[in-house]
């Protein structure tokens, strides 16, 4: 599997068994994972959650990120709003939804976690909303819209999602990615 990190999760050539949206149980996080990396999404999906750990440095990246969404947006009354159990919200303002993130590092995996949420509040929720995808340290927001194009693109990655659950092991990835050095997982990975 020849793959890049933020990588087209299309590429992995696993057709998709669409889904009855009654099965749609997969989280923000998964959707996230299933764009950075196979491997990654797999540990996390067995039980393998590594970035709560204080033995590596992905640890430290959740902490300070967990502290910029604490000090963010302080205005903000309502923050961390779970719907269903499966997606977590960071808060919502003015019928946007808002995602907030440290860097643009995972850009485009961020993009797809807050495509996906659109998507399970239009087809689950009943709800058509956009969202923002705010960056406060850069001073930086961009609005995402759901179109068309990208509710197939969701659908397959959460077809992946789906697939990457079932396998009995990690998938292979031949070599290391760039993100790899900062990865929770790294150890687990390669060694």
């Amino acid at each position: 599997m020849n793959m890049t990190p933020d990588c087209n999760p299309t590429e992995l050539n696993i057709e998709p068994p669409y889904l009855p949206l009654a099965e749609l149980r997969i989280t923000g996080t998964e959707v996230h994972y299933a764009v950075l990396c196979p491997r990654k999404l797999w540990w996390y999906t067995h039980g393998m959650e590594q970035e709560h750990s204080s033995e590596n440095e992905g640890a430290e990246s959740v902490a300070l990120g967990q502290q910029l969404h604490e000090r963010a947006y302080p205005q903000q009354p309502r923050k961390d709003i779970l719907i269903d159990g499966l997606i977590r919200l960071d808060f919502t303002d003015d019928g946007q939804v808002h995602e907030i993130k440290k860097s643009k590092g995972g850009e485009r995996a961020s993009r797809l976690q807050l495509l996906y949420y659109l998507y399970y509040l239009k087809h689950v929720k009943g709800i058509e909303t956009t969202g923002v995808l705010d960056y406060p340290d850069q001073k930086r927001r961009e609005t995402v819209t759901l179109t068309p194009a990208l509710e197939v693109e969701i659908e397959k990655i959460i077809a992946i999602v789906h697939a990457i659950r079932r396998q009995e092991a990690p998938p292979i990835v031949e070599k290391p990615f760039s993100l790899c050095p900062r990865c929770s997982y790294q150890d687990l990975c390669w060694g």
